[in-house]
This record gives C-alpha cells, structure tokens and sequence, in this order.
C-alpha cells in the first residue's frame, strides 16, 4: 500500500523481523491457508447496508472512538489481541452461516481476524479491501458511511475524507 504526504511522515527507518506484524495470539490461525472474502471498496457500502449483515470493527477502543462505519460494533478492546475472546463472547451460538463482515485501518487486522473465524467454522466472512484508508481514497464522501476520522500510525495522527 502506497500513501503520499507532503512531508517525511516518519523521523527514521528501522527494520526489525518479527514473528507476526500484528498479534492476535492464537497459533493456529494462518491468514496464508485462509482469510475471508475480500470486497473492494466500491461494493463495501451494498455488504454493510445489509441490515443482516453483522459488521464488526477489528480496531482497539481507541482507534474506534475517533471514527467507524455506520452500525459497526465495537468490541471494546485495548488492543489486537483481546479480539478472540471478544468473537469467542459475542458469536456464541451465532449461525455459522450469519454474513459477518470486518474491517480495519489497511487489512493486516482484517486477513487476521477473518482467519480466526473461519478457523471457528464461520462460513461467510467478508473483510474490507485495503482497508478503511483504501475506502477513503476510493469512495466519495458524499457516498461514504464513515463517520469520523480513521487513526494513522504516524504523525498526522488521523485522516477523513
């Protein structure tokens, strides 16, 4: 993913091998075997205006106070790795064949937490194509359902349509 600023958005480059970028904490979850479907950004307003569709924000409590989609829940977690037991509480005895569709800042969360579902036996699982940053760049916002602002990781902090 490429994303222009005026300006040096980062003081200094360092790169550090890590076992998993963004940890979820469940070993058995592998978003290389298999991830939700991916829906562009173009056709995210039709999936989430669903009113069967369950759309649920990956983001920590933090990064979904500043800004979320229209009737996203929000799981109310400190960070990425309270997100299992978060879907493992509020899925109980969901229909493994409920739409559920997810997003997150660029979609690394996303190939993660859709995994973790399917993992869990859920059948149609649906996450968001780049991301809530590839949404803002691709849906005008007069067609737009976010309200707010989206965090970055950098100094702008955050950005809107």
């Amino acid at each position: 993913k490429e994303s222009h600023d005026l300006s040096q958005p980062f003081l200094r480059m360092k790169v550090r091998l890590k076992r998993e970028i963004v940890t979820l904490g469940v070993d058995e979850v592998d978003p290389t075997e298999t991830v939700g479907t991916y829906v562009d950004p173009k056709d995210w307003n039709a999936l989430i205006s669903d009113p069967d569709v369950l759309l649920i924000d990956t983001r920590n409590k933090y990064e979904v106070k500043i800004g979320t989609f229209r009737n996203a829940k929000d799981p109310q977690t400190d960070s990425f790795r309270d997100f299992p037991q978060y879907c493992d509480e509020a899925l109980q005895g969901q229909d493994k064949d409920k739409k559920i569709a997810m997003f997150c800042t660029g979609g690394i969360r996303c190939e993660k937490s859709t995994s973790f579902l399917r993992q869990r036996g859920f059948n149609n699982v649906y996450h968001l194509k780049g991301g809530i940053l590839k949404y803002l760049e691709e849906v005008p916002a007069e067609n737009s359902l976010w309200d707010g602002e989206c965090y970055v990781f950098d100094h702008r902090v955050s950005v809107k349509h």
